[in-house]
């Protein structure tokens, strides 16, 4: 028989749970747990509708105190008023009131009274925004009513005609309070939806001044003029919105509101006002703070039965058109001057392209909707504005580049031998210990700095002009943008394409290269600026010990600038003068101890490395060690100027320096050797003649002689033959394409003269210089790079 399933209801204990199997046990687990969820369900819910019903009850219980206190404040204010001092001051009165009438007095009184209680109603409280022509009515009333009160004989005494006067004096601050409300209203352009709104104001304004529509219309004008002038004293404040935006609303606005109200709509709105008495108003007679149905009857017929008086014909079409029409004119000189005046102090180019910009497009936009008015006028002075103001800001931003000369000028200035040239290398500690764990830009703009000679001094000119090129650069971009830029995206646009094409050539070619044609004027006139600036200051310090390492430091700024040269081609001409000047005092200053120590050495009779001449006959195939040490120290001193100056044209300079120095004075050295140096064997001859007294030698002496001259004329020859090969080493190694006058050929043809060899040796001795150089011009790589 099956056991029968465990419950809540048998089960009670732990000990009768598991009396039962294991399967069992676990089903009854289960559904106590399910149980136990269904039951805590079910609790969450209780509380959280209780919750939410005392939450109710505590929102209705605040709510009930702060009724009772308004309830509380009211039947206070009622039981104040109802107290028996308070009614027996009134019941006083009343009586006095009845007293007086009884005499004659108290209707003149009850008249003053009321009228005074009208007269000081706060005109503006009731009369703000839309309800501006309620305001000017009853402010035409309370003029009424003032008046009355202090011409007629209702005053009765001092203090009373005091307090008339008074009145009198609020009467006016309202009435200028409300004058300023009305021209707040004119100011503001909303647009077509709120224009009778704007007729609203007019009206009141003709209310408030009594004026007609001519006057009307020669105010609203004078308060949009005025609104367009303060936009552009406003504009500094106002940075979200220019103040030439602004003025350029107040204006299209302007002349569209005139022509959609002056003269047909304001002169019917103006006969509306008259079409009945002002007290027949009902929106006068529905304001409670006058308590017409209490004081009305004591007014009197005059304020009765007053209706204003305004001239609402006084102005035809043709006038209104003539009047808009001067005030256009006006307006636009205001509008363009305010304009530039705003733009002077603009510094930033790319602000005034934004402003132009948005003037352009606002204009094309709306200035083509009021009728009979040229939108081109404006156009045309809105572009003349801009362009006026474009170009000097390019030109004041171009004209900066003398300052890249006042920096060369200041370091020339101030210039030190050692200090102001110095050099850092690649290898310097600093250089080695660089930490690069941040990054290696700072790392390699500085392994750029050292290897094309930027230091402190040529760091600060380039500086200058990379500064100089920046914003050169973004006034290029923003001039590239203007000519793509177009103008004819406006949808509801009903230009012809005529109009329209005509505009964008007129915006996006004529004016850019308007813009274009000063940027090229004005940035040849500054490249030759400089240009002048540096060759002065070349010849200023032409006769400086320090002219070397200052054409160094020229030459580098000379080098960096052209490789940033704008793509005009007529700024190509910059520094280009220049540079062979430089070069050659390069030349001078690098050559100098080579070239001494060169022709100290080139008149030595001796031939050191004899035994190393190869062939038969034997001929030299190495350059003697003077002059490997004159091109091993040329090399030197090559490479520690700088790698970065050998450009080709440099290194042929060089080259042609130290040819023409070489053909000079090796020539007159050669000579002067010749000259001085006799033949030791005639010398001998003509020495032992004189001694002996006769003209004969023995056979002995005869032979020694023969013996010393033939000796001395070998080594004359050998070391002719040397000098011969170190020629032309020296020509294969200062070889160049250039057309100078070759001093070192006379030099071979001089010595090869004295050799008289013959025409085969000479080939090789030729052949030899040519693979001694080719072995070894990778030695000399600098000097090989031409």
């Amino acid at each position: 028989m099956a056991a029968k399933p465990l419950d809540s209801a048998t089960c009670t204990t732990a000990a009768d749970a598991f009396k039962s199997p294991l399967p069992q046990v676990r089903q009854f687990h289960r559904n106590l747990t399910s149980e136990l969820d269904e039951k805590n369900a079910r609790l969450r819910t209780l509380v959280g509708g209780s919750y939410r019903q005392l939450l109710g009850t505590a929102e209705m219980i605040l709510e009930m105190r702060s009724n009772i206190g308004t309830v509380e404040e009211k039947l206070g204010r009622v039981g104040s008023g109802c107290g028996r001092g308070v009614i027996g001051n009134k019941a006083k009165g009343l009586a006095k009131m009845q007293d007086s009438m009884e005499e004659g007095q108290g209707t003149d009184r009850i008249r003053w009274v009321a009228r005074l209680n009208s007269a000081g109603t706060d005109v503006l409280s009731k009369g703000v925004g839309t309800r501006l022509v309620i305001a000017a009515k009853v402010l035409v009333l309370s003029r009424l009513l003032v008046k009355s009160l202090t011409d007629s004989a209702l005053v009765a005494s001092r203090d009373e005609k005091q307090f008339a006067e008074e009145l009198k004096k609020k009467w006016e601050s309202l009435k200028a309070r409300l004058l300023r409300a009305i021209d707040k209203r004119l100011r503001r352009t909303d647009g077509d939806e709120e224009r009778e709104e704007l007729s609203q104001a007019l009206c009141a304004y003709s209310l408030t001044t009594s004026s007609g529509t001519k006057d009307v219309l020669r105010h609203l004008l004078q308060v949009r003029g005025a609104a367009m002038a303060i936009a552009f004293e406003d504009a500094g404040v106002k940075q979200d919105t220019p103040g030439i935006l602004i003025a350029l609303e107040s204006y299209t606005r302007t002349l569209l509101d005139v022509q959609a109200l002056i003269p047909r709509r304001l002169a019917e709105a103006l006969a509306s006002l008259k079409t009945k008495p002002l007290l027949r108003d009902d929106s006068i007679r529905g304001l409670e703070s006058l308590r017409l149905d209490v004081c009305e009857k004591w007014f009197g017929d005059p304020i009765l039965f007053f209706t204003p008086y305004i001239r609402h014909d006084d102005l035809e079409g043709p006038d209104a058109v003539g009047t808009l029409k001067s005030w256009a004119k006006e307006a636009s000189e205001v509008l363009l001057s305010g304009f530039g005046n705003t733009l002077q102090h603009v510094s930033e180019f790319k602000t005034v392209v934004d402003l132009r910009s948005k003037c352009l497009e606002f204009w094309i936009k709306e200035g083509g909707k009021a009728r009979g008015f040229d939108p081109s006028f404006v156009l045309d002075g809105l572009r003349k504005v801009i362009n006026d103001c474009m170009v000097k800001l390019l030109e004041s931003r171009i004209s900066k580049l003398h300052l890249v000369g006042t920096e060369i000028e200041g370091t020339l200035g101030t210039w030190i031998s050692g200090v102001t040239d110095q050099k850092a290398s690649l290898w310097d500690k600093d250089m080695i210990e660089m930490q690069i764990s941040g990054g290696a830009v700072v790392f390699k703009k500085d392994i750029l700095a050292r290897t094309y000679g930027r230091d402190n001094a040529v760091s600060r000119a380039i500086g200058r002009y990379k500064t100089w090129r920046h914003l050169l650069d973004e006034m290029i971009t923003v001039l590239d943008q203007l000519r793509k830029q177009r103008w004819d995206d406006d949808p509801e646009d009903i230009e012809d394409d005529a109009s329209i094409e005509s505009r964008n050539i007129l915006l996006s070619k004529y004016d850019p290269e308007i813009l274009l044609d000063h940027l090229e004027t004005s940035l040849h006139k500054a490249y030759k600026g400089l240009h002048d600036k540096i060759s002065v200051l070349l010849n200023t310090h032409k006769e400086s010990e320090d002219i070397g390492q200052v054409s160094v430091y020229i030459l580098r700024i000379i080098r960096d600038i052209r490789s940033d040269l704008p793509k005009n081609a007529s700024l190509q001409f910059f520094g280009l003068s220049l540079v062979s000047p430089l070069h050659q005092n390069l030349a001078t200053l690098v050559s100098a101890d080579s070239l001494e120590s060169l022709l100290k050495s080139f008149g030595r009779k001796n031939v050191p490395g004899r035994a190393l001449w190869e062939g038969n006959p034997e001929l030299p195939v190495q350059s003697s060690p003077y002059t490997y040490k004159f091109l091993h120290n040329l090399s030197l001193a090559m490479a520690r100027m700088g790698s970065d100056l050998w450009t080709p044209a440099a290194v042929r300079v060089l080259k042609d320096y130290i040819r023409s120095e070489l053909s000079s004075r090796c020539g007159e050295i050669l000579q002067n050797r010749g000259e001085n140096h006799p033949d030791p064997v005639s010398e001998a001859t003509s020495n032992g003649a004189a001694g002996n007294g006769d003209s004969g030698l023995n056979n002995v002496d005869k032979a020694q002689i023969e013996s010393t001259e033939t000796d001395s004329k070998t080594k004359q020859k050998e070391a002719l033959i040397q000098k011969l090969f170190d020629i032309l080493v020296l020509r294969e190694a200062l070889q160049t394409k250039s057309g100078i006058e070759d001093g070192l050929q006379a030099m071979e043809s001089a010595v090869e003269s004295r050799v008289n060899m013959e025409p085969i040796v000479h080939k090789r001795i030729q052949q030899g210089a040519k693979e001694f150089w080719k072995r070894t011009s990778l030695l000399f790589g600098l000097l090989a790079s031409a």
